[in-house]
């Protein structure tokens, strides 16, 4: 499983009824088992949560695409996700590998150069176009030296950026 793009939702930019039609329109469109959609949802409830957790699941079942969870060992296996995405403060990839043995685990990596040390199958760099939470942009050259490190590994792991990537950007990166 080597998704090409990793979508992450955000209630916060779109309401649920408006992402789930843009999402649909992005896995109908993209070729099958290219896209992960990452449900990342810190404002909703538990319940509301479940909710579109399951509905973005059937999409991403529907169109042959795969399903990733943000954070939530739980949720993960409640809905039969294909991967999970682990934040910097989020539970130890050994933790989530213990419950969920055969899941695709992606991280978070803030700092090109912690790459190297990240137990994780795949790493989310951010930001590397656009800032966060008042961090300045990695850039282009911060995203190589990741990738240069996560691919030394004695288990090489993917590397995708995050932050502020635009069609055009992301052929650049």
């Amino acid at each position: 499983m080597f998704p090409r793009l990793i979508a992450i939702t955000d209630l916060e930019q779109l309401p649920a009824a408006l992402l789930e039609a843009r999402v649909e329109a992005l896995l109908a469109r993209a070729e099958p088992r290219s896209v992960m959609l990452q449900l990342r949802d810190r404002a909703t409830s538990a319940r509301e949560r479940l909710a579109l957790g399951s509905r973005l699941a059937k999409l991403t079942r529907r169109y042959r695409q795969l399903f990733a969870v943000n954070d939530r060992v739980d949720l993960a296996q409640l809905l039969g996700a294909d991967a999970l995405h682990l934040g910097e403060h989020s539970v130890s990839t050994a933790d989530a590998r213990a419950l969920l043995p055969s899941i695709w685990i992606s991280r978070a990596c803030h700092d090109a150069r912690a790459a190297a040390a990240i137990d994780a199958d795949a790493l989310l760099v951010s930001p590397v176009f656009a800032v966060r939470k008042g961090a300045a942009a990695l850039g282009l050259s911060e995203l190589q030296i990741a990738a240069e490190l996560a691919r030394a590994r004695e288990t090489p792991a993917l590397v995708y950026a995050l932050g502020g990537v635009t069609p055009e950007r992301a052929r650049r990166a």
